[in-house]
């Protein structure tokens, strides 16, 4: 579990918000249970069917509707007005008085809202626009703290990672593969861990289910994991074979520079748009670029995917205290499929920290 931060902090993080929401025009910010809702509350809670959402408002009020079995845990957070409702009542009543305490304008909601939470404010008349891009804009430049537990969680994650080779082996499943990883992390300190693990013809299919496929040699074995330490990400994919590679060491090798490139372009000031354009582009030069079919990488925070995304076009700068993978890939229907991804964070100087850098990636390092 994360550490809880003052109160004084999430204060903080309250007003930065309504300092945003304020520049955007907007009257206030809706949330629901998940990142955001814990980013400026300090408390984990899960969406269910109950109607539960918190309201930021442009002044900085700040006032929770939730279920009453919900709603005691954060009065100890963040000053807030809670209007808590029973199920023997139903929320319409708590709807009406909260409603009737917005006032005007605009209200930015975001996105994983459900439109059964939803449906009570716009049957009453609460103007609603998408909210995403406000929140993101507080959340995406990590704190001193959140970055020490994003650092600590990649190398935590990384010394798993440098054990797989104790467990690859002709034969091995991916599904043992995966356990392996799963129940080591958590040794480790992992809170959560997820491994996907895709061998051979199954690694040019990049998100597929892990399999009971067993690991043959000379195949390419992709192994993705996330796994968050305090409440935060970390993500490491490496590509590892048994035995010669042939045509996947050649891949390998394309996939590596172009990471390399990337990750050299990640600097503060460069556009999310050139990171992504120096993997591309490289891949494309090796002949590769119709085999890679994805962004080149994604934020890490709270979430495993959030902004700052890396992808064509891009145009978002990058700036100290941003955290996000670089990972391009290069996947050949029915053959083969080779990815590597690290974790950055751009530091103070404007250079480009790579937490996750303990695990090598010259090709062959798992044999050593």
């Amino acid at each position: 579990m994360a550490p809880v931060p003052s109160g004084s902090h999430l204060r903080r993080r309250v007003g930065k918000l309504a300092a945003a929401l304020t520049s955007e025009g907007l009257a206030g910010a809706v949330v629901v249970p998940g990142p955001n809702m814990t980013y400026y509350t300090g408390v984990r809670a899960h969406l269910f069917e109950r109607p539960f959402l918190m309201f930021v408002k442009g002044d900085g009020e700040v006032v929770l509707l939730a279920p009453k079995l919900e709603a005691g845990v954060f009065r100890d957070s963040v000053p807030m007005t809670v209007r808590a409702w029973e199920d023997t009542e139903g929320p319409s009543r708590a709807f009406d008085e909260v409603v009737g305490s917005l006032g005007k304008g605009e209200w930015g909601c975001e996105g994983r809202a459900p439109y059964g939470y939803l449906g009570h404010l716009l049957k009453r008349g609460v103007r609603l626009v998408p909210g995403d891009r406000v929140l993101e804009s507080v959340r995406v430049v990590k704190e001193a703290s959140e970055l020490q537990l994003l650092r600590r969680s990649a190398q935590m994650l990384a010394k798993t990672i440098l054990k797989v080779p104790e467990v690859l082996r002709d034969g091995v499943s991916e599904r043992e593969v995966a356990r392996f990883i799963a129940e080591d992390a958590r040794a480790g300190g992992a809170d959560e861990v997820d491994p996907m693990v895709q061998s051979g013809p199954r690694a040019a299919d990049p998100h597929s289910e892990t399999s009971t496929r067993r690991i043959g040699r000379g195949e390419s074995v992709v192994i993705d994991v996330v796994s968050f330490h305090g409440g935060y990400a970390a993500d490491i994919t490496r590509t590892f074979v048994l035995g010669a590679g042939g045509p996947v060491e050649r891949t390998y090798g394309s996939v590596v520079s172009a990471q390399r490139k990337a990750i050299a372009k990640a600097r503060a000031g460069a556009t999310t748009g050139s990171v992504d354009a120096a993997a591309r582009t490289s891949l494309e030069m090796d002949g590769l670029g119709r085999y890679f079919i994805h962004r080149t990488g994604h934020g890490l925070g709270l979430e495993v995917h959030e902004a700052p995304y890396i992808v064509p076009g891009g145009n978002e700068r990058l700036a100290p205290g941003m955290v996000f993978t670089v990972e391009p890939g290069a996947y050949i229907p029915s053959k083969l499929g080779v990815r590597i991804e690290d974790d950055v964070a751009v530091s103070k100087d404007g250079t480009c920290e790579t937490l996750t850098g303990a695990v090598p990636t010259d090709y062959g390092w798992w044999a050593r």
